[in-house]
C-alpha cells in the first residue's frame, strides 16, 4: 500500500547515522541520500516533525527507491542501501501525526482514517 507523501527536510536518525528525508508519508520516508545499510535489512528510525519537538520513532525496512541504481553493489556483490525506509509497523498516534503533516504540507482537506 502506499500512501501520499509531502516533501520534509528534517534530519533522519538511522541508528548511528544521521541523513536527510526528502518526503514522508504514513508508509514510510525518502531518503536524500541511501541508508548505509544493505536493502532488505530492518532499522529503527528517529526523526522529529517539522515545527515541534515531537520524535518519531518506528522500525523500517531498507528498500531501493527512485534513483537507486539496481546494479550497485559491494565488493562481495550484495546489494547496497536503498533511499526509501517502509515503514514496518506504524501505531495510531504516529498514524494521525503523519496524515496531519501530510494534509497540511500538501494543502489537502483533512483525509479519511
Amino acid at each position: 500500500m502506499s500512501s501520499l507523501r509531502a516533501p520534509i527536510a528534517v534530519t533522519v536518525e538511522v541508528r548511528a547515522a544521521g541523513r536527510r528525508a526528502s518526503n514522508v508519508g504514513e508508509d514510510g520516508l525518502a531518503l536524500e541520500r541511501p541508508a548505509p545499510f544493505e536493502r532488505g535489512r530492518p532499522v529503527v528510525i528517529t526523526f522529529a516533525m517539522p515545527g515541534g519537538a515531537e520524535r518519531v520513532s518506528l522500525n523500517a525496512r531498507v528498500e531501493a527507491g527512485a534513483g537507486d541504481d539496481d546494479e550497485e553493489g559491494d565488493r562481495e556483490g550484495r546489494s547496497t542501501g536503498g533511499r526509501e525506509l517502509a515503514f514496518l509497523a506504524i501505531g495510531e498516534e504516529d498514524r494521525e501525526r503523519l496524515r496531519g503533516y501530510v494534509t497540511e504540507r500538501l494543502g489537502l482537506p483533512e483525509m479519511p482514517g
